[in-house]
């Protein structure tokens, strides 16, 4: 075996090393990545969901190198549903489509007239040979419980349950083991109840619910009232701690607040000290609040 057959090897070795483990590939690549986070996390023009948040940018950038793909087009395509990072609907079927398995693919319905009989996703290898989807059925959504979404954008909710199907069993490798657009949301429907105005009540007195036409005059408690022995310094305010633990930014973080009360409350200032560490014993319940945000 000659040099140059060598090289040629060693570079593509090192090509599908960097496929497989994007940004932990080396110390370099990981360094890189990092960098690249910290800049993106400081951008207004990335996805609110990734600003100030380098941590999420960073696994952006690593699925962008293991994909071989723009790192902006992925953070517009990749979000999170109750800690699920998941991919659009849209961009699941580009995907699929451009799979170097397939040469052709495409949507069949059972009745042209009416594409709620059922679909599934068809392609054709490049040996000719066509493989076939499960299909998505009306009987199937009823028996699973699928969410809302259905019956607001049922054609395009039935062509990403089938490409994310299809794309299980035929090619699981384009989808990374990432979730579609709605399936995490309906996995979380079925765990999580509904959140309606007032707010959230407290796990520590469920009888204790936050009264969103009085909280503006209440008087606020000092953080250090709430944990003996910490100081101000030591303990970040609650608001701080929502957003760290629902990995959101503050206007998420109102945007929940706003949702959940029905529009009474539209910013975390407007809610004592007191009732945003009740929230903090409800985290569940804001998840799923802000699920339904992120998924608009």
């Amino acid at each position: 075996m000659n040099t140059t057959t060598t090289e040629s090897l060693t570079l593509q070795e090192q090509g599908q090393q960097l496929s497989v483990l994007g940004a932990f590939a080396n110390s370099e690549q990981f360094q890189m990545a990092k960098q690249a986070a910290e800049m993106l996390a400081s951008s207004s023009m990335v996805p609110v969901t990734y600003q100030n948040n380098p941590g999420s940018c960073f696994i952006a950038l690593n699925t962008a190198l293991r994909l071989r793909m723009d790192p902006l087009m992925i953070m517009q395509n990749l979000y999170v549903v109750q800690n699920r990072p998941s991919w659009s609907g849209q961009f699941a079927i580009a995907l699929v489509n451009i799979c170097p398995k397939f040469s052709a693919t495409w949507f069949e319905y059972r009745n042209e007239e009416d594409f709620q009989k059922g679909v599934r996703m068809c392609a054709q290898l490049k040996t000719g040979q066509n493989v076939y989807g499960t299909w998505i059925t009306p009987e199937m959504v009823k028996a699973e419980g699928w969410g809302k979404k259905w019956q607001t954008m049922p054609e395009q909710m039935y062509k990403y349950r089938a490409a994310a199907f299809f794309a299980r069993t035929n090619c699981p490798e384009a989808l990374l083991g990432l979730s579609v657009e709605g399936e995490a949301e309906d996995i979380a429907g079925k765990s999580q109840p509904d959140i309606k105005p007032p707010l959230f009540k407290s796990r520590a007195s469920m009888g204790d619910v936050v009264d969103a036409e009085k909280v503006a005059d209440s008087p606020r408690l000092p953080v250090a009232a709430e944990i003996p022995g910490k100081s101000d310094a030591e303990i970040p305010p609650p608001h701080i701690r929502l957003m760290e633990a629902l990995s959101c930014t503050e206007e998420e973080l109102n945007a929940v607040f706003k949702k959940a009360s029905g529009g009474k409350v539209d910013s975390w200032k407007k809610l004592t000290t007191a009732k945003l560490e009740d929230c903090l014993g409800n985290l569940g319940e804001m998840q799923a609040v802000l699920a339904e945000i992120q998924a608009q």
